[in-house]
């Protein structure tokens, strides 16, 4: 008895030892299709995914429509969306979130109104080479609770006080922007490269409001309360097919939250019970449990396939080259974008037209 189990231990050591190694190799994806876009970069202690991936996305979208690579600004978001947070929340009596997390719509919304600059004009600071925001939040949130006490002489208007912390955190926001050969103000360079806000749109796919209507999603970094149009779930990963095979690529909300979540071995997939069994209503009592939550925005460029021959959406994600053993890059599968995803950004027409046709855009 005593040799058997001593023999037992050993067949388990063993294979401890071998399954250790296979979970240490790396595993092999085929890209399918790469559309054009920039390198991978770094996000920092910063909540700011939401204008990382959105950026990237419109860098390829620069791309795209025949523009030279150019590398634009993520800060320079970052700071007007701040002010934008601060008149929602005075506007909302204080009942309103403010915080470093948002949407893709808030890189638009200060697209749409102050237009975009280049990274090189506007860099927004760093600490020891990595954006670190804690301070920056700390002193916005005790600003904008303190503007909110106010009863005598408030104006939900006035934000000149946050100015010089987002200028000391963040940097002077450029007047004039340097682009090949010429200068442009904010609007003329964003006129000079072709973006439209107006080109873009969300979608989303939940069954507790009208399919193919715009409604309010309901997650805390909504706080500006954009509209997202509803999709069925089949039609929405329809779109994100199109779109990548069309060329355009797409700006993606999701949950990372999951334990398959593993960004170190560039993968996101579902538990093996889920997998091939994903419809509306799983989707739907995620979402309600709150096990599929709005977690962070990456930026899908291609489509791959894994080792076993399965769908994958080819990801940059915004936690630096060294942060996994695919250079920043991971692989989801499509069980887990059909699950997980929140919402996306996509051009509209990177649109099937049956689909465009039945939101009436």
């Amino acid at each position: 008895m005593k040799k058997l189990l001593l023999l037992s231990a050993i067949l388990i050591i063993f294979s401890g030892v071998n399954y250790a190694q296979d979970a240490a190799e790396k595993e092999q994806f085929t890209i399918v299709k790469e559309l054009p876009h920039t390198a991978v970069i770094d996000q920092g202690s910063t909540g700011t995914c939401w204008s990382f991936a959105t950026t990237s996305f419109l860098e390829s979208e620069i791309l795209r429509k025949g523009f030279p690579e150019t590398r634009l600004s993520m800060m320079y978001s970052v700071y007007y969306a701040y002010l934008n947070k601060a008149s929602d929340y005075l506007l909302f009596q204080g009942n309103n979130n403010f915080g470093q997390g948002g949407q893709a719509h808030d890189v638009m919304n200060v697209v749409r109104e102050h237009g975009v600059s280049t990274y090189e004009a506007f860099p927004g600071n760093m600490v020891d080479d990595e954006y670190k925001h804690r301070e920056l939040v700390a002193q916005l949130q005790q600003e904008v609770k303190e503007l909110n006490k106010k009863r005598e002489n408030f104006d939900a208007s006035d934000l000149s006080s946050l100015e010089p912390i987002l200028k000391k955190q963040l940097g002077k926001l450029p007047k004039q922007i340097k682009y090949e050969d010429s200068k442009y103000t904010p609007l003329e360079l964003r006129d000079k490269l072709g973006i439209n806000p107006d080109d873009y749109v969300e979608l989303t796919s939940f069954s507790h409001h009208a399919y193919y209507q715009p409604f309010v999603l309901e997650v805390p970094d909504n706080w500006s309360h954009d509209l997202y149009y509803n999709l069925p779930i089949d039609e929405l990963m329809e779109v994100m097919y199109y779109s990548l095979n069309q060329g355009y690529t797409v700006c993606w909300d999701g949950d990372t939250s999951e334990k398959t979540f593993r960004h170190k071995n560039g993968k996101a997939d579902l538990p093996q019970k889920q997998i091939g069994k994903v419809d509306q209503e799983m989707r739907q009592e995620t979402f309600y449990r709150r096990t599929t939550t709005d977690d962070h925005l990456m930026h899908f460029v291609g489509l791959s396939k894994e080792a076993g021959g399965r769908d994958c959406f080819y990801t940059k994600n915004s936690w630096g080259v060294d942060s996994n053993d695919y250079e920043g890059y991971l692989h989801l599968t499509d069980d887990y974008v059909r699950l997980k995803t929140i919402a996306i950004l996509v051009h509209k027409d990177a649109i099937p037209d049956a689909i465009k046709t039945k939101l009436g855009l």
